[in-house]
């Protein structure tokens, strides 16, 4: 098994100072459950609430805390996917890539730690850490698994069912709400419906992920060059690993 002694949060923000605040805080906290080392990444893009005031206050007093500012991006990036492809890249290229370690993923504008505690939390990491055969593990997402445009499960979402939905919807608009529920909403399975603990996938995000990133190796995000809007980038950053789980509890 290998040595994961690392891990790193990096996540990103927009004008969402209140989640921010409240995420932050609790994987500071972290550090006193876990005996690995926690570092932490923010890349933010054009925040005027206040988000970048406390960043910066915090670089000053946490020493594993790094703000990185990414503004002015739609200048020469035309949509939100590329951006955010942009940035998770920014944060994935700012941490060590010379040693094995765990790289978490985050949403900024979600309260991620809401249904948990750090000592739960650490124990989540430490289980992802001994678990074999195992590159990615994601939350069920409360109440039910909603990240649909992220999502690839052979036998629950083949394709691109968000972009498949907004095509018909174009062409027969009345009743269009019955494409939504057919190809998105219908199948946004509540975890009971589910047997095993973990669901083997071939992509997902909820939020928030844990990916062991082994060294050397070149880990980075993409966009669709036709549709940038309607795939996910974390749909290309997924193919970059085999064994994916969602995990039920």
């Amino acid at each position: 098994m290998k040595s994961f002694n690392t891990i790193y949060f990096v996540g990103l923000s927009k004008n969402c100072f209140h989640t921010l605040e409240s995420n932050l805080s609790f994987i500071r906290n972290l550090q006193q459950y876990t005996e690995e080392t926690i570092n932490t990444v923010v890349v933010d893009s054009d925040s005027n609430d206040g988000t970048k005031e406390f960043c910066r206050s915090l670089e000053l007093d946490w020493n594993n805390f790094k703000f990185i500012e990414e503004d002015g991006l739609e200048i020469y990036l035309k949509t939100r996917i590329e951006k955010i492809s942009h940035c998770r890249n920014v944060g994935i290229q700012n941490i060590k890539k010379d040693e094995d370690l765990i790289y978490i993923p985050l949403d900024m504008d979600i309260n991620l730690f809401e249904h948990t505690s750090p000592e739960e939390f650490a124990d989540l990491i430490n289980y992802f850490i001994n678990l074999d055969n195992t590159d990615g593990l994601f939350p069920f997402s409360f109440p039910f698994y909603y990240d649909i445009f992220a999502l690839r499960k052979n036998g629950w979402v083949n394709g691109n069912n968000v972009l498949l939905a907004h095509n018909l919807k174009s062409r027969f608009k009345i009743g269009s709400f019955i494409f939504n529920y057919f190809y998105v909403f219908r199948k946004q399975i509540k975890n009971k419906g589910f047997k095993n603990e973990l669901i083997k996938v071939e992509s997902a995000f909820g939020g928030i992920g844990f990916y062991k990133l082994i060294k050397n190796k070149n880990y980075l995000y993409k966009v669709h060059e036709q549709d940038p809007n309607f795939y996910s980038e974390h749909i290309f950053f997924n193919k970059k690993f085999n064994k994916l789980y969602i995990k039920k509890d």
